[in-house]
């Protein structure tokens, strides 16, 4: 399905590393129909539900023992804003490789659109793996391994004809989404591949003191 979406929302996961916040967000677009308030929020908690299926699956394996995770949250940004919803994590919720020294390393996972221009491709800066699973700044293969399953997850709950939810996975363009006349349909552009990246990414925001 595509454009006219009929909704959009925002999702996060939210966790800590050596006391700072790792906030990801990631945005979704469903055509499904739902016009009273607890048809909607039947139908974000969905998508917040599946996200938090692959976080604590198949994302902890692939990042450091350091890093802790602390809820989902979802919210409408489109056509209205709607309130937050979230699933919280247990405390045994923490990353199963390697302790890391730095809050601002991180993997990288990048989404393309097959649409032309820097409007049609995303990023997600994923929380750190371990010492152990780096050399030479790069991630070692058994963990771009474990980072390509996270990846193979969000593809099956959010994307293709096959996909698990209502929802589809885009990058969202706010600069043509603010477009006057045009709006979420023109700045959402639906995700097509999700690809890990060897080389390990730093994140100023999230240094110790900051964090997101």
């Amino acid at each position: 399905m595509a454009a006219p979406w009929s909704r959009g929302a925002q999702l996060r996961i939210i966790g800590e590393v050596h006391g700072q916040t790792t906030v990801n967000v990631l945005h979704m677009a469903t055509n499904e129909i739902a016009n009273d308030q607890g048809s909607l929020d039947e139908l974000l908690l969905q998508a917040v539900t599946a996200l938090k299926e692959c976080v604590v699956e198949l994302l902890l394996p692939a990042v450091s023992s350091d890093w802790k995770f602390v809820k989902c949250d979802g919210r409408l940004i489109y056509p209205v804003f709607g309130d937050p919803l979230e699933v919280t994590g247990q405390p045994e919720n923490v990353g199963e490789l390697s302790p890391t020294s730095h809050s601002i390393s991180c993997s990288l996972l990048r989404l393309k659109s097959g649409t032309g221009g820097r409007s049609g491709k995303g990023r997600i800066f994923l929380p750190p793996p371990g010492e152990a699973e780096i050399a030479n700044s790069t991630v070692d293969g058994p963990t771009l391994v474990l980072i390509a399953a996270f990846a193979a997850c969000l593809a099956q709950k959010f994307m293709g004809p096959d996909k698990e939810t209502f929802w589809t996975l885009g990058i969202l363009s706010r600069k043509l989404a603010n477009v006057a006349g045009q709006g979420f349909d023109a700045g959402f552009f639906i995700a097509t591949s999700l690809s890990p990246v060897a080389d390990l990414c730093y994140l100023g925001s999230r240094r110790k003191g900051r964090g997101v």
